[in-house]
């Protein structure tokens, strides 16, 4: 699941911790094998605006340094592709692990505690612009998921998808081929989640 396509046919290097364009800058510190994707592990690939990587990556890297230690999940920023203005947030950590939620009882995977608080910080910014007639904000998250396992996500029939719509009040799609950023893989379809956000 790691690398991104390009608009040339070539993956950028998907070992890349992350970059700022042409002035490359990456996180010697960290030991690189520990960026290694294990097949039992739960897998998150989030597409983030060009414009919001700062607020993951942080000064230096010490925001995405913060979040791996926060979380205990591993944060991997892909590289900019050429022509697109998004780029791939990949969150992953070991299926077995749990980690606490704030203010509840409730426990999930470090990958998916790290995904919230990177959504959390890419969206923080517009929150605070102007609400829309209903006292809300309209909030857009997409994720990238390999064709061979989008089934997981729609169901026979499209039952889960449309169970998770039911309980949620989120619009969810599901795009690919021509709707694909520059960033995905060929083999992965775009699943696009957006939601009001009440205040």
């Amino acid at each position: 699941m790691g690398g991104q396509r390009s608009g040339y046919g070539k993956r950028p290097n998907p070992q890349s911790d992350y970059d700022n364009g042409p002035n490359k800058r990456r996180n010697h510190g960290e030991d690189r094998e520990q960026f290694v994707i294990d097949p039992e592990d739960t897998v998150f690939r989030y597409v983030c605006p060009g414009r919001k990587i700062g607020s993951v990556i942080g000064r230096g890297g010490e925001i995405v340094k913060q979040l791996r230690v926060e979380t205990k999940a591993k944060i991997r920023i892909g590289e900019t592709v050429p022509g697109c203005d998004e780029r791939v947030v990949t969150i992953y950590s070991p299926s077995d692990e749990t980690n606490s939620v704030e203010g509840g009882g409730n426990y999930v995977s470090p990958a998916q505690d790290a995904l919230f608080k990177v959504h959390d910080r890419v969206v923080a910014e517009d929150l605070h612009g102007d609400q829309d007639d209903d006292g809300g904000h309209q909030v857009t998250a997409k994720l990238l998921v390999p064709s061979d396992q989008i089934g997981c996500v729609i169901g026979k029939g499209g039952q889960i998808v449309q169970n998770i719509r039911s309980e949620t009040g989120a619009q969810i799609r599901i795009l690919k081929d021509d709707h694909l950023p520059l960033c995905a893989l060929s083999s992965d379809e775009l699943v696009q989640v957006n939601w009001m956000k009440l205040f």
